[in-house]
């Protein structure tokens, strides 16, 4: 599996209207046409202003092939016709499933206060591979003592590649602080660090706020 993963910055004031478009109009075009959504967005911390968006694809060249028949729907010219006045910017990158964990399965526990905390961290050249796999074999096994839950952990194919890109689901603030204190404490982690924190050149975050309309809450 490849995800596309996308960030639209909004114009401020617009965002209400361009989510009621894309709600009502854009997604049910998108999915008429194969598209599989797995997660809608607006950003909490980070450019703010800005929605992202993930979708499922078997492959590159299938996700062409449906782009092409989707922008060839008449429809889909009145749908842009309807947001583009309020989109500033957009940007994506594709990345690719790892085996740490089956990106998606979890689809949130519907908190009113649940957020997503998406986590993009550079990597030394070619280490990417053995940085995931010291992940899954060190870093899963705290995490999951702590009761994290991870819903997808990605490669970069696209954009700034020798990055990894992990999605992490929380019901409230309370308590991602209180597992991350937990992990932290765990034994294990130390280990984890020191197999793996000299491959790391840089670490990035945002939290994500799931829209009505996003499969996960």
């Amino acid at each position: 599996m490849i995800v596309d993963a996308r960030t639209y910055a909004i114009k401020p004031g617009q965002m209400p209207a361009f989510l009621k478009n894309v709600e009502e109009v854009g997604q049910p075009l998108q999915i008429k046409h194969g598209f599989e959504p797995a997660g809608y967005y607006t950003v909490e911390t980070g450019g703010l202003n800005s929605v992202v968006h993930y979708w499922k694809w078997e492959n590159a060249q299938v996700r062409q092939d449906r782009r092409e028949a989707l922008y060839n729907d008449p429809e889909w010219t009145d749908y842009r016709n309807g947001s583009s006045d309020k989109i500033i910017s957009q940007e994506n990158r594709l990345l690719q499933a790892t085996d740490v964990v089956e990106p998606f399965a979890f689809k949130g526990n519907g908190s009113p206060q649940g957020f997503v905390d998406e986590r993009t961290y550079t990597i030394q050249y070619a280490q990417v591979p053995n940085y995931v796999a010291i992940t899954k074999a060190l870093a899963k096994p705290v995490i999951d003592r702590a009761g994290w839950q991870l819903i997808g952990y990605f490669s970069s194919i696209t954009g700034q590649i020798n990055q990894v890109v992990h999605l992490w689901y929380w019901d409230n603030q309370a308590q991602r602080e209180e597992r991350q204190a937990k992990a932290v404490a765990d034994p294990g982690w130390a280990v984890y660090q020191a197999g793996n924190g000299h491959r790391v050149i840089d670490q990035k975050n945002r939290y994500l706020v799931p829209t009505k309309f996003s499969p996960i809450k």
